[in-house]
């Protein structure tokens, strides 16, 4: 009887509901609409590349093989935690080595591959993320498209090989040659090429739960406000609520007048 109490006050300011409703659910919509239209906002890809970094092995360097091992792992420890992933030097290097791979890439993902947003220095470092094993390196690149994902791991790993020694010294010196006469000179090599692009959630996956919830949100909200309405209403409706108030029989009732024109 209560359940039929509840829904008979709901259905009497249905259009409450359904004006809230409709409001929020239009917000919604157009907010999800953005998300599902923005490049790796609700679905993105991931690839993985493995580096090796240490010191190259020289005659003049430390013969000490323990003191490599530890360098070497300073060194990679240095990589992750440090700015060398998302500075503009090394972004703009990997970058320009995704535009010289442009017929690597083309043979692998077609000719006109959508790489994303792949000349944006600033894009490039914020989907970088590194961990180490010892002195060895794995970065990972999350990106909107698949083809922009394995562009970008590929180039980290060819632009390290080349001149991680630029990014990355432990011996701080005016002397751009002092590694091959002075020192062993740093150097990384691929262990692991890049990996097939995964599917993985957007950055902004999330958001699509918040936006249910909102809605659930809403809901709740009308429900209430339609209880709220009733509870200031202090109108008689049926005879149950006369019998109620007024502690009287009811002897009779007077239908409602029938709607002129109809019967």
């Amino acid at each position: 009887m209560e359940l039929r109490t509840y829904w008979s006050i709901i259905w009497r300011r249905i259009w409450v509901v359904a004006v809230i409703v409709v409001v929020v659910g239009l917000y919604v919509g157009y907010q999800y609409y953005r998300l599902r239209n923005t490049p790796g906002a609700l679905k993105a890809f991931s690839s993985t590349i493995t580096i090796q970094v240490g010191l190259q092995s020289t005659a003049k360097g430390d013969p000490n093989t323990a003191n490599y091992v530890t360098v070497s792992e300073a060194l990679a420890d240095t990589l992750i935690t440090g700015p060398i992933l998302s500075s503009r030097e090394f972004d703009q290097d990997v970058s320009d080595q995704i535009g010289q791979d442009m017929s690597l890439i083309s043979q692998r993902y077609g000719a006109n591959a959508d790489l994303g947003d792949w000349r944006n220095t600033g894009a490039i470092g914020g989907a970088l993320n590194a961990v180490r094993s010892h002195s060895l390196v794995t970065i990972t690149t999350t990106w909107a498209t698949d083809a922009g994902a394995w562009a970008i791991a590929n180039a980290i790993g060819e632009v390290s090989a080349a001149k991680m020694g630029l990014f990355l010294d432990y011996v701080v010196t005016a002397d751009p040659s002092h590694s091959s006469t002075v020192q062993p000179a740093v150097s990384a090599r691929v262990i692991t090429s890049a990996t097939s692009p995964a599917t993985v959630a957007g950055t902004s996956s999330s958001k699509v739960i918040l936006l249910i919830a909102l809605l659930l949100v809403s809901l709740a909200i009308a429900i209430a406000i339609t209880f709220l309405l009733d509870y200031l209403d202090d109108r008689l409706r049926n005879k149950e609520q006369v019998t109620y108030l007024l502690q009287l029989p009811v002897l009779g009732d007077l239908p409602r007048a029938p709607t002129p024109g109809r019967r």
